[in-house]
């Protein structure tokens, strides 16, 4: 019996693993290809990416493609006067390649597909509105307007508040009409598909959730140093709200810690860190700035605490998944706890001011116990709710079912 064939759209190659996006990425990827026939399309931002299409070629049967997107500080900077003028997404348009429209039309014009997943919000753009039979899936990591919608509540620049508020009623619009486009949408949390249900209320029934999952296997527990003094930081930093929790952790929460624990440290571990975040390394010798890694797990030894200071952003963050997987103790605010269902003070340590996140850290840095404790807490709920088996499992599932319920597509 033939299976049904997907075309698989990313706005990032799913591999290597250094970014949530990616990893959802690649595991979705992973887990789709159970029950179909992939095509991969794929947007690049460096030639070398290229070599890495054998790590996802196990999971495309029809084969991968990449697209060379380019963007540098002049395109972008063109592409947001534009966005004021034009009244469409800057984070949409400055990820346009005429090659992905290109090599979309061409795919869904002979490829006879029965579903198109568009990861990523602006990978939509790419599909036509003619798409034949294929029924079309926006998978949202994020509720995406809420983004620079709360960038603009932290920022400090008045021209960068300013244009973030613009920037997120243009994203809201273009995202308003991607839900209604798409058959389905795929949210990363319960709390982010009821904030699109209810931005989009006639769709409702075609929102639905599936979380993140990781691989427990992979990132298991470690063996931590109980004596340790570093905290961990992990993200892409050069993600705007991932470089401004550091530098509020930096100039507001850190210093209440140093003067408890002097010999405190501060791993900073992420690619692409922008030049304020490597500045911090340079500035501060307790600090250091490891940019892109090979491997995150071994910065886990030698963890006090895995610290998560977001005041902005949305969906869910893999990283404090990963993180309670291999048993660390987690301190973040409430905000970039979102989606994920723990239980403050048995799983995590939540805490939304600078006194209040100084002071959790603070009370691991005491009770090497009770950071081990919490570690445990956090590794029994990666593995009973976030482990990629279950997670695809139920997407797989889902997907099947509302296939099977026919329809005419939408748009």
């Amino acid at each position: 019996m033939a299976r049904a064939r997907l075309l698989f759209l990313a706005q990032l190659l799913p591999w290597p693993l250094i970014g949530g996006g990616q990893i959802r990425s690649y595991y979705l990827l992973r887990s789709l290809a159970e029950d179909y026939d992939i095509r991969l399309l794929s947007l690049i931002r460096r030639e070398s990416e290229r070599a890495y299409l054998s790590e996802v070629a196990p999971f495309c049967r029809l084969g991968a493609e990449t697209v060379r997107l380019r963007r540098d500080r002049l395109r972008d900077g063109w592409t947001a006067a534009a966005s004021v003028l034009t009244g469409r997404s800057f984070l949409v348009e400055r990820d346009r390649a005429a090659g992905m429209t290109g090599a979309v039309r061409r795919e869904i014009a002979g490829g006879g597909y029965d579903l198109i997943w568009a990861d990523h919000l602006p990978m939509i753009g790419f599909v036509p509105e003619d798409r034949g039979r294929a029924r079309l899936v926006l998978g949202e990591h994020n509720v995406e307007y809420r983004i620079p919608e709360r960038y603009a509540e932290t920022a400090d620049a008045f021209w960068l508040r300013a244009f973030a508020r613009a920037e997120s009623l243009r994203l809201k619009r273009f995202e308003t009409a991607s839900v209604r486009r798409a058959d389905w949408t795929v949210t990363v949390s319960e709390e982010d598909a009821r904030t699109l249900r209810s931005l989009v209320p006639e769709c409702s029934d075609r929102v639905f959730s599936v979380p993140i999952g990781i691989d427990t296997g992979y990132f298991s527990p470690l063996e931590r140093d109980p004596n340790a003094r570093t905290l961990l930081s992990i993200g892409t930093m050069y993600w705007p709200p991932n470089v401004d929790a550091i530098h509020y952790f930096h100039e507001r929460i850190y210093p209440k810690i140093k003067a408890e624990f002097p010999s405190v440290r501060l791993n900073i571990v992420g690619t692409g860190p922008v030049s304020s975040i490597v500045a911090l390394g340079k500035a501060d010798e307790s600090v250091t700035v490891t940019g892109t890694v090979p491997d995150v797990r071994p910065y886990g030894r030698d963890c006090a605490a895995f610290i998560v200071p977001l005041r902005s952003g949305s969906g869910m963050r893999v990283k404090i998944l990963n993180a309670m997987a291999m048993g660390l103790p987690v301190v973040s605010t409430t905000m970039g706890a979102e989606g994920i269902d723990v239980t403050p003070e048995r799983d995590i340590l939540l805490a939304d001011t600078p006194e209040a996140f100084a002071s959790a850290v603070l009370s691991l840095l005491r009770s090497p116990d009770r950071a081990e404790e919490l570690g445990r807490n956090g590794r029994r709920l990666a593995e009973a709710r976030y482990s990629w088996q279950r997670v695809g499992s139920d997407l797989r599932s889902a997907l099947r079912a509302r296939l099977a319920g026919g329809g005419a597509a939408a748009g």
